[in-house]
């Protein structure tokens, strides 16, 4: 067995498809110099690209599509720096062959964290290497999430959420959470504002399109993450290429770097050597498994599977994936934390499948501290049960409680902010 692709060190064999340069890597059974592995990894981001919206328009094409605006979202990550490469790539190729024409207009968003500050300061030298391609960008922050009122959440032992208007005061997002007990829980939740803020981004500056970076592993990690986490539901649409539908907008979502595996792209970016001081190095921390977020958790399985020669799991994974459609139920609410549709109220389905019943009391001390602990339960259970799917439900309880929480409006306070007086 062994790694997806393999490193040559001073290779006499000649590349298997240029004939010319020596190969200095082995990836798919195949050697490669390096511009041919590059090239190759190209045509696997443009495959999926194809469509007259990203080409140069002339003539009545153009009437109908007009100029797409395209969302980048960049994280400095390894593959999202990489997918920018080989847009930016295609932009210029565009640009030279058709007297300064482009198919589209590509706008970099970044969404500012301590940890790639430093890198959104290089973010202009960075564009301006793909000259004469000009890139915008956006960079928003965090807090930027809050537009919502905040609101103290528990779960209560029927598993309802329930809130309560949190004190006004000065809260920051990441303020919010540190106060989440667990890792997989502040994981999840930032994952929540992450895609929310990209969304609205897109919304903001009327973008037709939204290029996630994930790659094929990124990918198969999402759907054994999705569903561990509770959110099996938003599989079908967390790995396909999808028109989705935001604030009565449709956003098309594609993934360029779909067929590609993590350890490829890395290969890529090894081999791209302009990017590397814009790549922000997540440091490696030692963790015990049970304080692994469940991503963590299952990247490490997938790492292991590539070192032991098993990389195609991950295709598997996403091919599974792929042929999942959405829950037949109707919908019946919205969660009013992540905003997934909800087909089944998940309290019915819990409440089914959980044995509440304690052993019987038998001393009068029992019976009091039964009291003590029903009154204490009555008083926090007061405030309005809000409407939350399977998987945040799960992270609620993993915050701990009294934890607060942005709370969506309902569609009926929305709709009473605009009646006509």
């Amino acid at each position: 067995m062994s790694d997806p692709v393999q490193f040559l060190q001073d290779s006499q064999y000649k590349c298997q498809r240029c004939d010319n340069e020596n190969a200095v890597l082995i990836a798919r059974k195949e050697k490669f110099c390096a511009g041919c592995f590059v090239f190759f990894m190209k045509g696997k981001q443009r495959k999926s690209m194809l469509d007259e919206r990203y080409k140069v328009k002339y003539g009545a094409v153009a009437e109908r599509l007009g100029t797409q605006k395209v969302l980048l979202p960049l994280s400095f990550g390894i593959s999202s720096l990489v997918l920018l490469d080989m847009i930016a790539s295609l932009l210029q190729e565009q640009n030279l062959a058709h007297k300064g024409k482009q198919g589209f207009e590509l706008m970099v968003m970044c969404i500012e964290e301590e940890e790639n500050a430093t890198k959104i300061a290089l973010l202009d030298k960075l564009l301006a290497s793909y000259s004469p391609v000009k890139i915008g960008y956006k960079v928003v922050t965090l807090d930027s999430y809050i537009v919502d009122p905040l609101m103290r959440l528990r779960v209560s032992e029927t598993f309802a959420v329930i809130g309560k208007t949190a004190p006004e005061e000065t809260l920051t997002i990441p303020h919010l959470l540190e106060h989440a007990s667990t890792r997989s829980s502040r994981a999840d939740l930032l994952s929540i504002i992450r895609s929310e803020l990209i969304f609205h981004t897109a919304h903001a500056e009327q973008c037709q399109t939204i290029l996630f970076g994930h790659s094929m592993t990124r990918l198969a990690n999402e759907v054994i993450s999705l569903t561990v986490k509770g959110r099996g539901s938003e599989i079908h649409t967390s790995v396909v290429d999808r028109t989705a539908s935001y604030a009565g907008k449709d956003i098309h979502v594609i993934f360029p770097l779909r067929d590609i595996l993590f350890a490829e792209i890395s290969a890529v970016m090894k081999l791209s050597s302009h990017l590397a001081e814009y790549v922000v190095i997540k440091e490696q921390k030692s963790f015990l498994v049970k304080n692994m977020t469940v991503e963590a958790l299952v990247g490490q399985y997938f790492s292991n599977l590539d070192a032991t020669g098993y990389a195609s799991t991950a295709s598997t994974v996403v091919k599974t994936a792929e042929k999942l459609g959405a829950p037949k139920a109707s919908v019946t609410a919205v969660c009013r934390v992540c905003g997934a549709e909800i087909h089944q109220d998940p309290r019915q389905w819990v409440n089914e499948i959980t044995v509440s019943k304690g052993s019987p009391l038998t001393t009068e001390e029992e019976k009091a501290y039964a009291k003590q602990y029903s009154d204490a339960m009555d008083e926090d259970a007061s405030g309005e049960i809000i409407s939350a799917c399977y998987g945040c439900t799960v992270t609620l309880i993993g915050a701990g409680d009294g934890f607060t929480w942005p709370v969506r409006a309902t569609k009926q306070e929305i709709l009473d902010e605009y009646v006509l007086e």
